[in-house]
């Protein structure tokens, strides 16, 4: 019934989907920063943290258990009805999300800015009910996922690239209210894609249906420590923002959004890289505990040796890149790039705990580690965003994955093998002996030189010792 392709080919596919709509969006939100200015930029930026603890709380945590209840699920009729009363449950929390939101949201103080913005980017849970990847992933139907989040991605992308400036004035909104409009439009067209290829293959379609309290409460229950650690695990994503919108200008709003946003995509890439491990992993854990364990080591070893390069040449040339995408409207951007450099990758790895933990029906155990981490980087902001600005807000953001990281890592020990140790330790000497290389003794070279001779000298260094490791690793996981 469900797809049979190999893992890589399903990474594969959710990867390169995930790459092409991390470009369309990388472009969109460049021309917005360019057509609406620094400070309608900030605006946006605060809506779209609006916007995400919305949907993460209209979600609570539904999609990771209905990827693993799918993942378990042998007939189309199970699919189906299984299906419906999610979809019934997600549509029941999505109008509480909105009447809660509608009644707090006027008593920020950005609401006043432009409140047409935000309650757009409220409106974001009502496509969410009918985002049916979760389906998809859990069937391992990759293919499916991939193309509606590259349809999604493309049609956000075509529409701002093409419509924002004729929209411009229309109406009577200014280009900046378009902006979240145009996001409604482009998760309806994914919603569509994936709803249609769902309902050729069920033979109906997945209607939200009422599944009776006892089911409700059953599927709450499950959801509920994943959903409180992801509403958490969301203020280690963008407390920052809300924090600045509330006590320093929109531009600097804006200029931290702007080095925030090209390096979120390392969570992104965990988040992919767990669409296809998941539904795997999950049925691996009832079979094999120690094949578990191997293969979560191997694949946390391989995230390790592709992101930490990422991070150091983020740290050597934060400055000039940022430079270079932005020109000088965003002037403060270069050095929170360079510091959040290294503090995305650390809540990459948390994010990446803490989804083996899920899969090993572990996660409760993953709930304190983010709270911790959550208070440290709420007390942190407030107490260096009011003075220092974006800086301020991305030393104490650093701080808090760092908590976050050590936590998890704690929590989740077990579940890994011990020589992954000096795997992790080996790619992190070379990604530091890379950036002392592109950073200070390339520093005269062109920018794309220096990050062409660093990645060589990184690769020089680990790839005899990684290959052994991953051999082994993947001998001992077969």
């Amino acid at each position: 019934m469900r797809g049979r392709s190999s893992i890589f080919r399903d990474l594969g596919i959710l990867t390169a989907a995930q790459i092409a709509a991390q470009l369309l969006n990388l472009v969109a939100l460049v021309y917005i920063a360019r057509q609406v200015g620094a400070r309608w930029f900030g605006v946006l930026q605060i809506g779209v943290a609006v916007s995400a603890y919305a949907l993460i709380t209209a979600e609570w945590g539904m999609f990771n258990t209905g990827i693993r209840e799918m993942a378990r699920l042998e007939r189309k009729d199970e699919v189906l009805a299984y299906a419906r009363r999610h979809t019934g449950l997600l549509a029941a929390l999505a109008c509480i999300v909105l009447l809660v939101g509608g009644a707090v949201l006027p008593r920020f103080p950005f609401f006043d800015e432009d409140p047409w913005v935000y309650a757009l980017y409220l409106l974001a849970v009502v496509p969410q009910v009918w985002m049916l990847d979760w389906v998809g992933v859990g069937l391992e139907r990759m293919t499916w996922v991939g193309v509606a989040k590259v349809t999604r991605s493309l049609v956000y992308a075509l529409a701002v690239l093409c419509l924002l400036a004729p929209l411009d004035g229309w109406l009577g909104w200014p280009a900046w209210r378009w902006v979240p409009a145009l996001l409604l439009l482009s998760l309806s067209a994914g919603d569509v894609v994936i709803g249609l290829w769902l309902t050729r293959w069920l033979g109906e379609p997945v209607w939200p249906v009422w599944g009776g309290r006892r089911d409700w409460r059953t599927r709450l229950g499950a959801a509920g420590p994943i959903g409180a650690a992801i509403v958490v695990m969301r203020l280690l994503l963008n407390m920052d923002v809300l924090v600045l919108g509330i006590f320093r200008q929109p531009e600097e709003v804006g200029a931290y959004a702007a080095a925030a946003k090209l390096l979120f995509v390392l969570v992104i890439a965990v988040e992919v890289l767990w669409s296809a491990l998941l539904p795997r992993l999950s049925r691996l854990w009832q079979e094999s505990p120690a094949r578990f364990r191997a293969r979560l080591s191997l694949y946390f070893g391989l995230l390790v040796a592709g992101f930490a390069p990422a991070a150091a040449a983020g740290v050597a040339v934060g400055r000039p890149l940022m430079h270079a995408v932005y020109g000088q409207q965003f002037p403060g951007a270069g050095e929170v790039f360079q510091i959040l450099s290294v503090s995305y990758l650390l809540l990459a790895a948390s994010a990446f705990f803490g989804n083996a933990l899920v899969a090993c029906d572990r996660q409760r155990d993953a709930f304190p580690p983010v709270l911790a981490g959550a208070a440290v980087g709420l007390i942190g902001t407030f107490l260096l965003a009011p003075r220092g600005g974006g800086v301020g807000a991305a030393w104490a953001m650093l701080g808090a994955h760092a908590v976050l990281l050590a936590a998890t890592g704690w929590v989740a020990r077990r579940i890994l093998e011990r020589a992954l140790l000096a795997t992790v330790a080996l790619c992190c000497g070379a990604a530091g002996l890379m950036g002392l290389a592109i950073g200070a003794w390339t520093g005269a070279w062109p920018l794309p030189a220096r990050i062409l001779a660093g990645a060589i000298l990184y690769g020089a260094v680990i790839a005899r010792p990684l290959w052994s490791w991953a051999r082994r690793a993947r001998a001992v996981a077969a």
